[in-house]
């Protein structure tokens, strides 16, 4: 790593000398590695070259990774928002928040940043949102517990369905979203029901993993709520949800109570959400304090919060943050930079 570091480093000054009359601003900005931007491919193809082979060779060693959950609904693009490409090129994880009908650009880009810059594409299977999907449909209410029976069918579909597209658009791999509930206080009946749909669940996720290995699996949620959190241990991280916390004290919480026995204390992560462009109020986002909940994560994540070192964060709808008015990505550069600091 001590190497690699030293040659990177190099590799930065003589482009920086080269570009210097360019007057290039994003080149003097403070994030790990991104300097791989439309001026320098087009200046100098072989020091590009170069960048990226160290951009790979970075993204193979220890450090903490980074994750964005990425709005893809646009089909046909009309400002740079819309491309993966243009994202920050440190981030390691790339989750498509609409992983079905891609078009032919979007296949090509996945393509592109994966083989140019060893990000892994994925996408989040969610049970929470499937139970609602059910539930929605039979008009019941959102937080009843389906009958377990009569929700199997229904839960294998949807599964059926959505992890055939790994295959369908080679995806890296997928993401397993599960919030679950606390069980102390359910009731036979309900607590019944719970257990064997979370059982069916994780199961079927289980079973693909076993026959798809090759294939990546996170996960992001409540993972202490987990009957059997031992799937767990197969995950690349396992990313706590903070997109509803108020301060950076409730992401220690948080944080905290994620960390029980027979859960993997070695690859702990935090997702926060990014601001809505259709929220007014600002409360998508934010803070309670009005402050911004990725700049919060990037304060607080460096530290080890109750014994937990911090191994990954993440950003749920991170294309909104193209529009900073400093530079695109303003915050998600910050929080790179945060828990992988540049060379000095």
């Amino acid at each position: 790593m001590k190497i690699y570091r030293n040659s990177f480093k190099g590799i930065m000054i003589a482009a920086f000398s080269m570009l210097a009359l360019s007057a290039c601003s994003d080149w003097t900005e403070t994030e790990s590695i991104d300097l791989g931007q439309p001026d320098i491919t087009n200046q100098n193809p072989e020091l590009y070259a170069k960048y990226l082979q160290n951009l790979r060779e970075y993204k193979k060693s220890d450090h903490t990774l980074v994750y964005v959950w990425f709005d893809n609904s646009q089909k046909v693009p009309f400002n740079r928002s819309h491309h993966i490409t243009d994202l920050p090129d440190s981030i390691d994880v790339v989750s498509m928040i609409h992983p079905d009908n891609l078009t032919d650009w979007e296949l090509k880009e996945i393509n592109q940043v994966r083989s140019e810059k060893a990000m892994k594409v994925i996408y989040t299977i969610d049970f929470e949102s499937i139970k609602a999907a059910y539930n929605a449909k039979l008009e019941l209410a959102t937080e009843e517990e389906p009958v377990a029976e009569e929700f199997l069918d229904f839960l294998t579909d949807s599964l059926e369905y959505s992890l055939s597209l790994v295959k369908k658009y080679n995806y890296d791999g997928i993401c397993i979203g599960y919030a679950g509930k606390a069980r102390i206080h359910m009731r036979p009946a309900e607590l019944k029901e719970y257990t064997e749909n979370e059982t069916a669940f994780i199961n079927i996720m289980n079973d693909w993993h076993k026959r798809n290995s090759e294939k990546i699996i996170t996960y992001e949620g409540k993972p202490q709520n987990l009957i059997n959190p031992a799937l767990l241990n197969d995950c690349m991280s396992i990313l706590v949800s903070g997109k509803e916390s108020t301060n950076e004290n409730d992401l220690t919480y948080k944080m905290l109570l994620a960390n029980v026995e027979n859960i993997p204390h070695d690859r702990f992560g935090m997702t926060v959400m990014a601001t809505d462009l259709n929220d007014p109020n600002k409360k998508i986002g934010y803070f309670a304090d009005g402050s911004l909940a990725m700049a919060g994560l990037a304060n607080w994540a460096p530290s080890p919060h109750g014994g937990v070192t911090v191994k990954a964060v993440g950003i749920y709808n991170v294309s909104t943050d193209y529009y900073t008015s400093v530079r695109n990505y303003s915050y998600t550069r910050q929080l790179i930079s945060s828990v992988n600091p540049s060379v000095k």
